[in-house]
């Protein structure tokens, strides 16, 4: 996106030639009346851009990007806009990412509103945030100036998801799984890999009371131990081996619909295995891996 600073409408375009006009006509005819027309529009339009400068600068930028963010799918960013005066309300701010545009009518001393821009990257892993523009036409439409804001947050794209019906999950049985996992080694139910809903049956000492508090349903602990009837462990380093781009698309659908659902999800990559969990963190550590996975 090429940076602004100003642009002329055509308000403002019809005002300066009018100026303009109006002053090479009072040189040409020394009326007295015209100078005096002529200053009063010059004046008129020095004060628009003072007043328009100092409502420009009043506004300050937050951004706040969401924590899933797949290729080629529209993200929503929250932009929040901050007037921190005591006493001067700012008028007609707009926040322009270079594809879209959120706007704000008036912010009032103290007040910091949200809307949101969208966007779309188009290719996994690390992006920078870039730059928003801050801008504005007030006071008179006249001119739209522009305040260039750097964001520097580093976004991590995850792969676009793509909707499948072949098999990437490692086995369908607990004993293979568990020997996967866990070879020679012994779990204990006090090593919890995550939660998940609850299910009729389940007992009642498994209950994670504190989730449970939080979200107001009630939630079921796993164990490390649970094996695939806790979850489900993709199969990276095969479902990659027919096409590095589409396996990390279908293991990032599998993924991002387990969050959905809450099912417990692992993954077999690089030749070690990340063991299942319901956990929204854990999840997202796993997009963020295939986010990053080279070969």
């Amino acid at each position: 996106m090429r940076r602004k600073v100003i642009g002329v409408r055509t308000a403002g375009v019809l005002f300066v030639f009018l100026s303009t006009g109006l002053g090479m006509v009072a040189i040409n005819s020394g009326n007295n009346l015209l100078y005096l027309v002529t200053a009063m529009l010059l004046g008129f339009l020095l004060s628009s851009g003072i007043a328009g400068r100092r409502n420009l600068f009043g506004a300050e930028l937050y951004v706040d990007f969401p924590d899933e963010i797949y290729a080629k799918e529209q993200c929503a960013i929250s932009v929040k806009v901050a007037n921190n005066r005591r006493s001067v309300p700012i008028f007609l701010i707009s926040i322009e990412n270079g594809t879209d545009e959120a706007f704000f009518p008036s912010i009032q001393p103290g007040h910091a509103p949200e809307n949101v821009v969208f966007t779309e990257f188009n290719k996994r892993g690390r992006h920078k945030a870039g730059f928003f523009y801050i801008s504005s036409i007030y006071p008179f439409s006249l001119f739209k100036r522009y305040r260039h804001v750097d964001i520097e947050d580093e976004i991590v794209v995850f792969p676009s998801p793509l909707k499948h019906s072949d098999s990437i999950y490692i086995n369908e049985t607990p004993e293979e799984v568990n020997t996967t996992m866990h070879p020679g080694v012994t779990i204990t139910e006090t090593d919890v890999a995550g939660i998940r809903p609850y299910e009729e049956g389940d007992s009642v000492r498994r209950v994670h009371w504190k989730s449970t508090a939080k979200t107001g349903k009630l939630n079921t602990k796993i164990y490390e131990g649970d094996g695939v009837g806790a979850g489900k462990i993709i199969e990276l380093d095969r479902i990659v081996s027919a096409g590095t781009e589409r396996g990390l698309s279908m293991a990032s659908y599998a993924i991002a619909e387990s969050i959905k659902s809450g099912v417990s999800i692992g993954m077999l990559i690089h030749g070690s295995v990340i063991p299942p969990s319901a956990e929204r963190a854990h999840k997202l550590k796993l997009l963020e891996m295939l986010a990053d996975y080279r070969e």
